[in-house]
């Protein structure tokens, strides 16, 4: 198997800083070379790297507007107007509002906040929904993660006499709002030097200029935004991040603690990735499927009784929504498998009745499967206009392959490699055409995979919770700052297991020299075959950590594969059907009755031991049906050199070896007895009383006899069994009869009794012979 992506390791290795950076900074050979593969040009930069400090925050006062902000905020709580946060329906935008929401609350604000839905009011401002702000005594609105393309509404606000100060970090669009006040990073002509902060971040500078007090005990909302919305990780959110982390563990909002808790996660120790997959998509279902306003009430509750409950409606929402996913996943998938988009470098995927909720998601995960930009869409039945979320790489700008072709579209926003939009589904086929058009003029066939960038390879025996602790010094990870992905090559592999409520994923062990170190690949169950080929693998890998019981042990979490060499399958079996002969390829059967019988019955090409030997198996699969009377004849069929993809070995055993080859004086004895009794009547009826004078079986006792019968010892005739009178001396080990037993023999020890890894080396060994 092909490796998904690209591969490139690391070519930044300068010797002479890595010695100053373990000598100066206590560290390993390998993270000082992660810290340079960083970007980190000095001892000074590594410590400030490795131990971030709230010290080296800006002043946020350097934002665009906020004194201009500040002076509004604060004339309306000195008038005691009525403000209003308009929040957003992610993790970013929840964790803003209630950063906002408890800053205006202390200070004594008449405040309360509205979170927008997902599906009646849709991303950012909406008319409507200010209009009834207004008409409900709204005199200041302040927005949190959104705002900047609220022309219109703020326009219309305006117009009421209502002020709007607007705190965002998304794109500008041309014509910005006439807001009081606009808090914004990236304001052209004034962009702020902290770098690139999410909605939360923003809000938390806002929350500081206000109270002109640091706000420390709101740093775990702000880590889990930034974390959630994957702003870049470097400069000041880093310190952020990290310092949010402490704050979060210790545990201080009742309904975290409790969200914590139904996530099964470890709050004393709680990572970036905790937040990023345990904390953050647990917020964000409320957006996807239900009120996302209970999400800053989880956030800003003292109560423990009350964020208890409301912590087990966001855990309700996640599994609905993790529930949601896993099924239109299935179903997309299906569609991106089927041969009518086999050929396309693109995907649109249009079902009925897809919760839209969650289509992003499932973009995401089609991405990943198929490495094509995709969009996928949901039409409820009776309407005519289906809504769709897109999602892409590196190597095609999506936002950019649709901005052409808005007439195709009822609505469109997004950037590169995300984007929304609505569209008449009498438009699908035309959408099609044009992503394909647009694929071809970005190059995206000529583009190759997508970039995996390797810091390094490991070995097995390196993986360990010692490894894991040393890269945890460089996180948080995120954009600028991605985590150690590790090249890790094995020969073996022990232990493969699907697991999952559907089975969905796997876990397996890469075997070490001492060691081995468990691997863990969600919604990649459909490897275990492979896998279970015992085919030499090497990974692409992230270090992760497993707790059980309070024992915590190192993995790894699979990014791509690929494999080296054939597959060899031991499906070894005593009893053929005919769901083993559904698979195309070769079967090769060696007993001639047997071949008849399944010639019929196979999908694949059904050969005859001669045949195969003059077929080039070359990136075939192959099954050895039975199981051949030599090792010679099946050693003998790659000598072609071609390598198969993959064999699979049923070896099914048409006559069972009962017994071995009999010694010299098991012969001796037997030469006694006949001299005893030279001549024997109805010989095969005496067969039965011959074996138990001579304590052996039956067959056994035949089989000796005809071992005779070839070397001349005796004679039969009409029944009567003689031993000759002068026979001539014959070495009994050269007989046909003989030697063609030991063959069958040898043959049954090695493919039908010898363990699995015995038996694939031993085929794998013939494969390289014949190279």
């Amino acid at each position: 198997m092909e490796a998904r992506y690209a591969w490139e390791f690391s070519q930044n290795k300068n010797q002479q800083l890595a010695n100053e950076l373990q000598q100066q900074c206590q560290l390993s050979p390998l993270l000082a070379q992660l810290l340079i593969q960083r970007g980190i040009d000095s001892v000074e930069k590594a410590k400030q790297y490795l131990d971030p400090q709230l010290a080296e925050l800006r002043d946020p006062f350097e934002l665009h507007d906020m004194q201009k902000a500040v002076d509004r905020i604060q004339a309306a709580v000195a008038n005691g107007e009525k403000i209003v946060i308009y929040g957003d329906y992610d993790a970013d935008g929840i964790t803003s509002t209630a950063v906002m929401y408890e800053t205006l609350d202390e200070v004594g604000a008449q405040v309360e906040f509205f979170i927008p839905n997902r599906f009646t009011d849709g991303y950012g401002p909406n008319l409507d929904e200010y209009q009834r702000l207004i008409d409900g005594g709204a005199q200041l609105i302040v927005t949190v993660d959104n705002g900047v393309s609220g022309a219109k509404e703020i326009e219309y606000a305006n117009s009421r006499g209502v002020d709007v100060v607007i705190t965002d970090h998304h794109e500008l669009p041309e014509k910005l709002p006439e807001a009081a006040a606009i808090v914004h990073p990236k304001y052209p002509g004034s962009e702020y030097a902290g770098g690139d902060l999410s909605g939360v971040g923003v809000a938390f500078k806002t929350a500081w200029a206000l109270t002109e007090e640091f706000p420390q005990e709101m740093l775990d909302l702000v880590a889990i935004g930034e974390l959630a919305d994957l702003v870049d990780v470097t400069g000041e959110n880093r310190a952020l991040i990290t310092w949010g982390l402490k704050q979060l563990r210790q545990g201080m909002r009742p309904g975290l603690h409790q969200l914590v808790k139904l996530a099964k996660l470890n709050e004393d120790q709680l990572s970036d990735q905790d937040v990023g997959f345990g904390i953050a998509p647990r917020l964000n279902a409320l957006g996807r499927i239900d009120d996302a306003n209970e999400g800053v009430l989880l956030l800003t509750t003292m109560d423990d009784r009350e964020g208890k409950e409301i912590a087990q409606e966001v855990e309700n929402a996640n599994q609905t929504r993790q529930q949601l996913v896993a099924k239109i996943t299935n179903e997309a998938l299906r569609q991106a498998r089927a041969s009518e988009n086999t050929d396309r470098s693109t995907l649109l995927l249009l079902g009925h009745e897809w919760h839209q909720g969650v289509l992003g998601i499932v973009a995401s995960r089609v991405v990943e499967e198929t490495g094509k930009p995709t969009i996928v869409a949901s039409v409820n039945d009776g309407d005519e206009i289906a809504k769709g979320s897109g999602r892409s790489h590196d190597g095609f700008d999506l936002f950019e392959a649709l901005q052409r072709h808005r007439d195709l579209m009822t609505a469109f926003g997004g950037h590169a490699q995300a984007c929304g939009m609505s569209f008449n589904i009498d438009q699908v086929e035309q959408l099609r055409a044009a992503l394909e058009q647009e694929a071809k003029a970005q190059g995206l066939a000529e583009s190759g995979p997508i970039k995996l960038d390797l810091a390094s390879s490991l070995s097995p025996d390196d993986v360990n919770e010692s490894l894991y602790d040393q890269l945890q010094r460089l996180a948080p990870f995120g954009p600028g700052n991605p985590e150690p992905v590790f090249a890790i090559h094995a020969d073996r592999i022990n232990n493969v297991k699907t697991m999952g409520k559907q089975q969905e994923h796997l876990k397996f062990e890469l075997r070490g020299q001492k060691n081995s170190a468990a691997v863990v690949a969600f919604g990649k169950a459909d490897l275990a075959p492979l896998l279970l080929a015992g085919v030499p693998v090497t990974i692409a890998a992230t270090l992760g950590i497993n707790e059980w019981h309070g024992k915590r042990t190192a993995q790894l979490m699979l990014k791509d594969i690929k494999t080296q060499g054939t597959a060899i399958l031991d499906q070894r079996t005593r009893q053929l059907l005919p769901g083993m002969f559904n698979e195309t390829g070769y079967y090769v059967a060696f007993d001639q009755t047997l071949r008849e019988n399944i010639a019929g019955h196979a999908h694949g090409i059904v050969l005859d031991p001669q045949t195969a030997l003059e077929t080039d198996f070359k990136d075939q699969q192959v099954t050895i049906v039975d199981c051949p009377p030599d090792l010679a004849m099946l050693s003998a069929l790659w000598q072609n050199g071609g390598q198969p993809a993959m064999i699979r070995l049923l070896l099914w055993e048409k006559h069972p070896v009962r017994f071995g080859l009999p010694n010299r004086q098991q012969f001796a004895m037997l030469y006694r007895f006949l001299r005893q009794y030279p001549e024997i009547a109805n010989y095969r009826q005496q067969q039965p009383a011959m074996a138990r004078s001579l304590l052996m079986p039956v067959e056994q006792l035949n089989w000796m006899i005809t071992v005779f019968y070839e070397a001349k010892f005796v004679t039969i005739n009409d029944g009567v069994l003689r031993l000759a009178e002068h026979p001539a001396h014959v070495e009994l080990e050269q007989t046909k009869c003989y030697q063609q037993h030991a063959a069958h023999l040898k043959s049954a020890q090695v493919l039908l009794y010898s363990d699995t890894h015995t038996l694939r080396k031993r085929v794998a060994a013939w494969l390289m012979a014949n190279e």
